[in-house]
């Protein structure tokens, strides 16, 4: 009997998504009923997988239920009715059955990304989390910790410590050499907020001040110097032993010995360890030359187990100084650091939102300790079978939250659970991911459940041609029998080898370029590739069957560039980005200089945009006649060009509608569809639309965002792809071209690692960041397992990127490396290029005087569709509202003409405006508004202003309007009786409150109760009530207090 408990180790290729989609529709068509499918939960990492999965099953079933599928069955069908011992004509009926189902509650067909789950839990216990109900997900995570670095600078100057902390790291910074741009090193720690590895350290820091920061660093800066004198005071004793002895520093092997401890003496404390003489020491080998004499030799073997003891605690001591030391270091940065995770923490609270990366946490601190039945009964659904796919991407909090639901599911008679994945293209280590879990589980080292797996081995490659399956498979089994220090990583390799179910051949070549210089490096690997993709495109194949994969964003660009150049159509990240396109510049400049319109270098920059859109002969005197106006007459003037743009109006609209505006002026979209400036538009339409923004606060999102904010296309596109690893992961191409194929495997760009202290010596801190060296695994025994774990980390990591590379050909592979051979003949062996090159020596290919290597036969394509693409373009159609001529009326008491309906409509407007009123100086704010919205007439605003002015100022009401009140306009009280109150203003001061209700029309006594319920719920609620005012807005404004 097989077991409900699967795992299916997918290598790359190997058809995942047809075993996945062949499982699902498996229980879907052996269930009882049709709707068996909202009892199955698959979940995987992007929305795109979603799709796809979500369109397999459902085309699956619509080609089963289809009689044309009975002539030429697709292999699933025959597969499935195997599998079922069922007949063509049951799976066909049941499979009309389910999609029927499945289509008309769709919303039920829950197959979704995790994160998709998690947030549908958090939602579901919002209430137990004491969380807003109506949170709202920020996605944009680096945006909003942009805003709390700014919000903590800002503070600069009122708080001491926190002013003496930021000082301290900016000069902590400059000792390093390193750059005085304190925000730009903020944003750079802060993203360890927002990584889950880090998270579970962090937590031990949230009850920390700065002061305690301060208690640490304090006693660090004293253990520090307590150490240096030991090492000096040890050093000393050495020297004035040798002495005393008689001996010289020429007496010992290079002098080393002696001048070891000299150093030391004079505190220079960074001395190297691992040196010959320094095993000599250790072993009792001789440590003098042979020429002393007999006597000296004599004396100084004597001294030797004296000067092992000396050097044995001297280098205890420099490690742990240097300790120390790295733990000094990151003292500052992780004070900053806390009080970084506090405004955040404010900025959540403010704006109503939390971060997708909190979703594990939550989940774990608050909701997986929950009984299961409760957490399904909440959200309304028990699922009794689970799929996840791509597992080697899940991080240990997302695995352990999902557990006791599986397991719930697993112990009852029907549930089941599918897990997929492959340990080999694990490459999201940096959030989370994590392979090892993986590897436990069809490794049988460790399983949360009671039922043992089946495992489910897919070794047929149904992508790659054979020559490039053989290569892989000859490649990587190589790479696990001579590189992998961790065993299980080399096991891992060492089963995965694959079956070719494409047994054509194909073409694998790999050359390698001498440079030495990083120029010459971009100069060589660019022309190499431009040669291949040349000659791939005369053998037949289109430039979209070509994908240059590189591991480096800056050699993705360099490539991008270099191809354009020399007349290749490109497809890449870079390629799209928005700021590649004149025409958003130039909206961009425009929308800057609404901002500053006394910037000449502005206006320059947008004279210059323009001068390349309209014919004008004289750019020096087109320069000269508009640099020096100013923007009033700047925009009137460029009237001469067609150009009609009233810079007052501008100022005034919404930022949406000025861009629109400026499109139309410029006819970007007046013939085709401009992409870029399409992008451009719904970028800002949602920005608005979100943060209700205005210009300056759109450009600062703007500038943080431009390397990233990038137009959508489809992938029909006839042009040569460009991208990094992680972009190509799950997906192929018939040529890959991976170029800059030299990468060192343990080279990072300044690592850190987490390290345990001891928090009675540490003043209570239980970790601390320390810089990832060599010295980290003499630091302890706990230092030596830090550092070997995550060595071998980076060496699964960086396989598995090369892995994932080289397994995304379906017919040609090409790999451009360098030739990294010193002169002595060492390879170098810590890179890319050097296993390329130890490996073609295994197979006795390898020769120095040899620089391009072939296997295999370059295969022409004799399918080449010469076939123009017709792309279909759609009109962009923009109007100004003003054109239509057309009234919108918000407000039903405008629809009819009397007193009555006009004083309703004034009192609400009123309501509307005193809502958005907190002290006087939201009086313009308000109004604008409301203009805005078209709920103000521009001819009503002298009238609404002054009524607003007379309520403000009047002298029993203006003390309410002062900025030392807390007011809380038109916020819902929940009685404990389960009611909701809504007073119109609430001003609080010192736990008093004083209640103030507008009201229009005549004075009712029900006015009088309906305060005092007010007055009364905020009794309960703790505060004293100081006044109760009625406030009638008629033609005389008339304060009443209620007692």
């Amino acid at each position: 009997m097989s077991s409900t408990f699967k795992i299916y180790n997918s290598s790359a290729g190997s058809g995942k998504t047809y075993a996945l989609a062949k499982s699902y529709i498996k229980l879907l068509i052996n269930a009882k009923r049709p709707e068996h499918f909202k009892k199955i939960l698959a979940l995987t990492f992007t929305n795109k997988a979603v799709g796809e999965m979500k369109e397999r099953i459902i085309s699956m079933l619509k080609l089963f239920s289809s009689k044309k599928n009975t002539n030429n069955p697709h292999p699933m069908f025959f597969d499935i009715c195997t599998e079922l011992n069922i007949s063509d004509d049951v799976l066909r009926k049941k499979s009309k059955t389910v999609l029927n189902e499945i289509i008309h509650n769709y919303g039920a067909f829950d197959i979704s990304t995790i994160d998709g789950f998690k947030h549908r839990i958090i939602r579901t216990f919002a209430y137990d989390l004491k969380l807003p109900v109506n949170f709202e997900v920020e996605l944009d995570e680096d945006y909003l910790l942009t805003k709390a670095i700014d919000a903590l600078i800002s503070k600069t100057g009122e708080d001491k410590t926190l002013t003496k902390t930021l000082i301290d790291f900016a000069i902590e910074k400059a000792d390093d050499d390193k750059s005085w741009n304190i925000a730009y090193d903020f944003k750079k720690i802060g993203t360890l907020l927002l990584n889950e590895n880090d998270k579970t350290h962090l937590t031990g820091f949230k009850e920390k001040t700065l002061n305690d920061f301060s208690n640490l660093k304090s006693r660090l800066a004293k253990k520090i110097e307590a150490t240096q004198d030991h090492i000096i005071d040890a050093a000393s004793l050495v020297l004035q032993l040798l002495e005393q002895a008689g001996l010289e520093f020429d007496d010992f092997n290079r002098k080393s010995l002696p001048n070891y401890f000299l150093n030391l003496k004079l505190g220079k404390f960074n001395v190297k360890f691992g040196a010959a003489w320094q095993n000599d020491l250790l072993e009792d080998s001789k440590l003098y030359p042979n020429r002393v004499t007999q006597h000296i030799a004599s004396v100084i073997d004597e001294l030797q187990p004296e000067l092992k003891d000396a050097f044995v605690k001297t280098k205890t001591l420099v490690f742990n100084l240097k300790f120390n030391n790295a733990v000094y270091k990151h003292v500052t940065p992780l004070s900053v650091l806390n009080e970084i995770q506090k405004e955040l923490d404010t900025l959540k609270l403010e704006e109503n939102k939390l971060l997708i990366s909190e979703f594990n946490s939550i989940i774990s601190d608050e909701i997986k300790t929950q009984p299961t039945p409760f957490i399904y009964e909440r959200l309304g659904e028990k699922y009794k079978h689970y799929f996840i796919d791509e597992f080697q991407d899940t991080s240990k909090m997302q695995w352990q939250n999902l557990i006791p639901l599986i397991d719930n599911a697993l112990s009852s008679t029907d549930g089941d659970l599918m897990l997929v994945g492959d340990a080999k293209q694990a490459i999201y280590s940096w959030r989370g991911g994590d392979a090892q879990q993986f590897i436990n589980l069809y490794e049988d080292i460790e399983n949360p459940f009671q039922i043992q797996p089946e495992i489910n081995n897919l070794t047929t490659n149904y992508r790659s041609t054979r020559t490039i399956v053989d290569f892989n498979n000859s490649f990587f089994g190589f790479i696990s029998e001579s590189f992998f220090n961790q065993n299980y990583y080399k096991t891992l390799y060492l089963g995965s080898k694959q079956q070719a179910h494409n047994l054509k051949d194909g073409y694998v070549n790999l050359s390698f370029l001498d440079f030495t210089t990083n120029e010459e490096r971009f100069e060589l690997y660019t022309k190499r590739t431009l040669d291949i993709i040349s000659s791939c495109l005369e053998n037949g194949y289109q430039p979209k069957d070509i994908c240059v994969i590189v591991r480096k964003k800056k050699e993705g660009i360099a490539v991008s560039d270099y191809l354009t150049d020399n007349g290749m159509r490109v497809l890449s990240s870079e390629t799209l980005l928005l700021i590649n396109s004149p025409n958003v510049l130039l909206l961009n400049s425009i929308l800057e200089l609404l901002v500053n319109p006394t910037d000449q270098k502005l206006k320059l920059e947008l004279l210059n945009s323009i001068s390349k859109l309209y014919p004008i002969k004289d750019k020096h005197e087109f320069f000269a006649k508009y640099i020096n106006l100013n923007v009033k007459h700047f925009f009137s003037e460029l009237n001469e060009f067609g150009i009609e743009l009233n810079y007052n109006q501008l100022v005034q609209m919404p930022i949406y509608e000025v861009v629109e505006s400026l499109v139309r002026c410029f006819g970007f979209c007046k013939t085709s569809t401009d992409a870029y400036v399409q992008s451009y538009l719904d970028i800002v339409f949602d920005y608005e639309n979100k943060y209700k923004s205005d210009i300056l606060t759109f450009l600062e999102f703007f500038e943080s965002k431009k390397d990233k904010l990038s137009i959508a296309v489809p992938g029909a596109i006839d042009a040569v792809s460009v991208m990094t690893i992680h972009k190509s992961k799950g997906l192929e191409f018939p040529i890959v071209i991976f170029p800059f194929a030299d990468l060192n495997i343990y080279r990072e760009v300044d690592p850190k690692v987490w390290f345990p202290l001891d928090i009675e010596n540490y003043e209570g801190f239980n970790s601390t960041l320390v810089n990832y060296t060599n010295d980290l695994e003499n630091y302890s025994t706990i230092g030596k397992d830090i550092h070997e774990k995550h060595k071998s980390s980076l060496e699964l990591e960086n396989i598995n990127l090369l892995y994932v590379t080289l397994t995304r050909a379906i017919e040609q592979l090409y790999i451009i490396s360098k030739k990294e051979i010193d002169k002595n003949g060492r390879i170098n062996d810590k890179t890319y290029s050097g296993l390329f090159i130890k490996y073609l020596l295994s197979i006795k290919k390898w020769a120095d005087d040899k620089n391009n290597y072939e296997i295999g036969v370059i295969p022409k394509n004799s399918n080449k569709d010469n076939r123009s693409e017709k792309e279909n373009q759609f009109q962009f159609i923009s109007n100004s509202k003003e054109s239509h001529n057309l009234k919108v009326i918000t407000r039903s008491g405008l629809l009819w003409n009397t007193d009555q309906e006009r004083a309703i409509e004034h009192g609400n407007i009123i309501h509307l405006l005193m809502a958005m009123i907190k002290t006087k100086h939201d009086i313009d704010l308000a109004i604008n508004s409301m203009v805005k919205s078209g709920q103000l007439k521009m001819s009503q605003i002298n009238s609404f202003k002054n009524t607003i002015i007379e309520i403000i100022e009047h002298p029993k009401l203006a003390e309410y309007f002062e900025t030392d009140y807390e007011i809380l306009n038109e916020k819902s009280i929940l009685t404990n009786t389960g009611d909701f109150l809504r007073p119109d203003r609430v001003a609080i001061k010192n736990n008093k409150a004083t209640l103030i209700d507008y009201k229009t029309g005549k004075a009712y006594p029900k006015y009088h109760k309906q305060l005092n319920a007010y007055a009364n719920a905020l009794k309960n609620m703790g505060y004293q009530i100081e006044k109760k005012l009625l406030i009638y807005m008629n033609t005389q404004l008339i304060i009443e207090e209620v007692k």
